[in-house]
C-alpha cells in the first residue's frame, strides 16, 4: 500500500513539474489557451479541428501556441502568417511529425512526397512529377482516353435515368474519378460502374479508410507511450488499407517492366515517365519510389474529386429553385474550356454562369 502511494505521489509530482516547465517554456511562444496537465489542449479540439482552431483563433490571433498532449504546436490561420512560414521559412517548418498510422502503417512512408524531408529524394520525386504535368504533349497524348472515362459516365447516368434507378453520385463520381486517374498513370480502367466486385469497392473502401484515419484524431500521436498499443485500431486500419493499395500499384508496375522488357511500344502516360525517371536516377528515384508516389496521387486524386463533385450536386439538389444562363449571351458551343498550360486550374475562358430564378421560386 506504501508503495503504491509512493508511486502515485511521484507520478503526480513529475506531471506537475512538467505542467509548469511547459507554461515557462509557453512565455517564449505565441499566445493561446492555458491546457490542462498531461491532455494540454485536447479536450477543446473537438470533432471538427478545424473549427475549433478557427474558434481559438479568434480568440487569441492568428499565430497562437497549443500543446497537444506531450507535443507544443503552433496554430497559423491568416494568409500573412501562412506567407511568411511557408514562403519565407519554408526551410525551417518543412519537417514535421509523421502520425503513427502513416509512419508504422504505410511501408517506406519516408519516400512518400506528402511526408518525405527536403532533400535529393525529395527534388528527385519533385522532377519526376515536375517532367510529366508540365508538358502540355505528354497531357495531351492521353486526352482521348480521359474523354473515354467521362463518356462512360454519361452513358451510365442516361441509361440508370431510361430504367428510373437512381444514381448514386458518390460512387459514380469516385468511379470516374479512380479512371481517369488510373488512365493518367497506367492508361486503363480499374473500375466499372456496373460492378459491385473487385476495385470498385475495395479501392473505395481503402481510399477512404486513408483519409479517415489519417484525419482522425489518433492519441497514440500524442502520448507517445500509447503507440505500442493502438488503442483506437488506427494504425491496424490503415495499413490493410495501404496494403491493398500498395498491391494494385505494384501489380501495374510488374505488368509494365515486362511490357518494356519485351520492347512494345511505350504508353506515354505517367507510369511510363515515371520509369524513364528510375533509369536516369535509379539512386534517388527508384521503384519504391514510384509505388509509394503512385498511392500518393491515387487517394489526393480520387477521393478529393469525388468529395468536391458530390458536395456540388448536394448543393444544386438542395437549392433547385435557380436555372443557370451564360454571361454576354454567349452559347454552350463558344466555351472553351481548354486548359491554358497544363494541367492548370486557369482555363482558357473561365467558366462564369449567371443563376436566375425560376417560375416555382419561392421566398
Amino acid at each position: 500500500m506504501e508503495h503504491l502511494v509512493l508511486i502515485t505521489f511521484t507520478l503526480s509530482f513529475f506531471i506537475f513539474i512538467r505542467y509548469l516547465l511547459g507554461l515557462y517554456a509557453k512565455t517564449k511562444l505565441p499566445p493561446g489557451p492555458i491546457g490542462l496537465p498531461l491532455f494540454g489542449n485536447l479536450l477543446q479540439i473537438g470533432p471538427k479541428p478545424h473549427k475549433s482552431l478557427a474558434k481559438l483563433a479568434k480568440e487569441y490571433g492568428p499565430l497562437i501556441t497549443i500543446q497537444l498532449g506531450c507535443y507544443t504546436s503552433l496554430v497559423v490561420s491568416s494568409p500573412e502568417m501562412a506567407r511568411e512560414i511557408l514562403q519565407k521559412h519554408d526551410a525551417d517548418f518543412s519537417g514535421r511529425s509523421i502520425p503513427d498510422a502513416v509512419a508504422r502503417g504505410l511501408p517506406n512512408h519516408y519516400v512518400s512526397v506528402t511526408w518525405t524531408s527536403a532533400g535529393d529524394q525529395w527534388r528527385a520525386i519533385r522532377r519526376a512529377l515536375t517532367i510529366y504535368f508540365t508538358n502540355p504533349k505528354k497531357i495531351d497524348e492521353l486526352e482521348g482516353l480521359r474523354l473515354k472515362v467521362v463518356t462512360q459516365m454519361a452513358d451510365h447516368i442516361k441509361e440508370l435515368s431510361k430504367r428510373g434507378q437512381v444514381v448514386d453520385i458518390g460512387k459514380v463520381t469516385f468511379t470516374t474519378a479512380l479512371n481517369q486517374m488510373s488512365n493518367t498513370c497506367f492508361s486503363v480502367d480499374v473500375a466499372d460502374f456496373d460492378s459491385d466486385q473487385d476495385h470498385v469497392n475495395g479501392f473505395h473502401k481503402a481510399v477512404k479508410t486513408i483519409m479517415k484515419v489519417v484525419g482522425k484524431i489518433n492519441f497514440a500521436d500524442y502520448f507517445p507511450w500509447l503507440k505500442i498499443f493502438d488503442p483506437q485500431g488506427i494504425r491496424r486500419d490503415a495499413k490493410a488499407a495501404y496494403d491493398s493499395l500498395g498491391q494494385l500499384c505494384q501489380m501495374f508496375i510488374a505488368q509494365r517492366l515486362r511490357h518494356r522488357e519485351s520492347k512494345f511500344p511505350p504508353h506515354g502516360d505517367l507510369l511510363d515517365s515515371f520509369l524513364d525517371c528510375h533509369q536516369e536516377n535509379p539512386v534517388d528515384f527508384d521503384i519504391i519510389h514510384i509505388k509509394v508516389l503512385l498511392m500518393d496521387l491515387f487517394i489526393a486524386g480520387t477521393d478529393n474529386i469525388s468529395g468536391i463533385v458530390e458536395w456540388a450536386m448536394s448543393e444544386l439538389v438542395l437549392h433547385p429553385n435557380f436555372d443557370w444562363m451564360l454571361p454576354n449571351n454567349m452559347l454552350p458551343e463558344e466555351l472553351d474550356m481548354d486548359d491554358t498550360s497544363g494541367i492548370a486550374a486557369q482555363k482558357a475562358t473561365p467558366l462564369l454562369l449567371i443563376p436566375t430564378t425560376t417560375n416555382t421560386w419561392q421566398p
